[in-house]
């Protein structure tokens, strides 16, 4: 059985052509039923994040199912705008290893990022609900969570957790020095939107609005932190106060763009406007960009913030390699094993059936309460011969051909012996 994977990420495509194959949670676990269903894949997981779409799988027949996980990417997730050079094939040992950097953070653009393991093992429920995860798949994904903990505890990548939403607050305070006295707008009230507010609070930002589509959500999330709330209704007059705005809105198509700006714009009578479009699909036209005293950065701008900061944790980089290399090693040595199972079973199946046969014929033998130790003895005998009959039979066959030798090596290694001087 062959591990398989396709994907295309951050590293190979825009955000232009990432936005365009996002994937929601909830419909994962329909999407992998189907994948499983009536081909040459025998498992399946999806794992979509704004960073990447992937697709996971077990097939017998890797080429044929590298072929048809493209076509499913490219065609059934997304609208075909995906280019060959967009999207990267992993098999075995690199798609093991790929994925198990995923879990840990490592080919994250922000590296040590703790938002992606969540993200995977929502990917592996999904799988779970809609039964295309099986007994391998089910494998790889724990080994790929004890690698993601190990990294997070052996390492110094967990020590000063770490996300996009910081990035975006890290360049807002760059941008204006300082945070303090800055009044900031938040679209969104996600697990993103509540990582920035945090962030915007510790850096000292004034006064921060969070405006939502759900306005119960967005008031709820701004209490937690001494915010304000309220619905897109007021996104007109927000936008005329802020400094910053951090956008993570779950939309189909930009929210914002050059007309909603002009109005807000004029009024601001030339103070500068820093937009951070965290979301996948943009929650922003690229054209805001061209409108004067805006300043507009999405994901693939946050990548080079981000780079300089992967830059200064090369050592526990290195640490974290190490661990997850070991974890591939792992589960490559049980994979490579799966082979022999059937023939394991078969033969504890045959020495259990065989022993419980003596047994009876003992017990039947036996004239008092037990079988006295002469019986026992005779059954004890009487099992070994049989256990041994068929592969000293075998053995005693093949030293006639060129592969005898190997055979006798292969009984000794299996059963530990050790052969005196004079017997070899």
């Amino acid at each position: 059985m062959n591990v398989v994977l396709v994907g295309l990420s951050h590293h190979t495509a825009p955000v232009a052509i990432r936005e365009r194959y996002v994937v929601a949670e909830s419909a994962l676990s329909g999407l992998n039923e189907k994948l499983v269903r009536g081909s040459d894949i025998d498992e399946a997981a999806l794992i979509s994040t704004c960073n990447r779409t992937e697709v996971l799988a077990v097939s017998r027949s890797p080429e044929r199912a590298l072929e048809h996980l493209l076509d499913f990417l490219r065609y059934e997730l997304g609208d075909g705008s995906a280019s060959v050079a967009h999207v990267y094939e992993l098999r075995d040992a690199d798609a093991v290893a790929h994925l198990l950097r995923v879990a840990a953070s490592l080919d994250s653009m922000v590296l040590g990022e703790a938002q992606i393991l969540g993200q995977v093992k929502a990917a592996y429920r999904a799988g779970v609900q809609g039964r295309s995860v099986g007994p391998i798949l089910n494998r790889l994904f724990q080994s790929a969570f004890r690698a993601a903990k190990r990294v997070r505890s052996e390492t110094g990548l967990g020590a000063s957790p770490v996300s996009l939403a910081s990035i975006g607050v890290q360049l807002a305070c760059e941008l204006f020095e300082s945070l303090a006295g800055k009044k900031v707008l938040l679209l969104g009230s996600g697990a993103m939107a509540e990582s920035a507010l945090r962030g915007l609070q510790e850096a000292g930002a004034e006064s921060v609005a969070v405006l939502s589509r759900t306005p119960e959500s967005a008031l709820r999330l701004a209490r937690r932190f001494a915010g304000r709330s309220a619905g897109l209704d007021a996104l007109d007059e927000e936008l005329s106060a802020a400094a910053v705005v951090l956008c993570s809105l779950q939309v189909e198509r930009p929210l914002l763009g050059r007309a909603q700006l002009e109005g807000p714009m004029r009024r601001r009578q030339g103070r500068p406007l820093l937009i951070v479009d965290l979301g996948v699909p943009r929650n922003v036209e690229p054209s805001v960009n061209t409108l004067k005293d805006v300043y507009l950065y999405d994901l693939d701008d946050l990548e080079r913030v981000a780079e300089r900061g992967r830059a200064q944790r090369g050592a526990a980089l290195e640490a974290a390699l190490a661990i997850l290399a070991s974890e591939r090693d792992r589960f490559e040595a049980w994979r490579a094993q799966l082979p022999l199972v059937p023939t394991i079973r078969k033969l504890v199946q045959y020495a259990n059936e065989l022993a419980r046969s003596e047994a009876r014929r003992a017990a039947s033998g036996a004239t008092g309460s037990e079988a006295s130790p002469e019986v026992l003895e005779r059954m004890a005998e009487r099992i070994v011969a049989k256990l041994l009959h068929q592969p000293l039979r075998r053995l005693r066959a093949e030293t006639e051909l060129a592969g005898g030798l190997y055979y006798a090596d292969a009984a000794r290694r299996l059963f530990g012996l050790e052969l005196e001087d004079d017997e070899e």
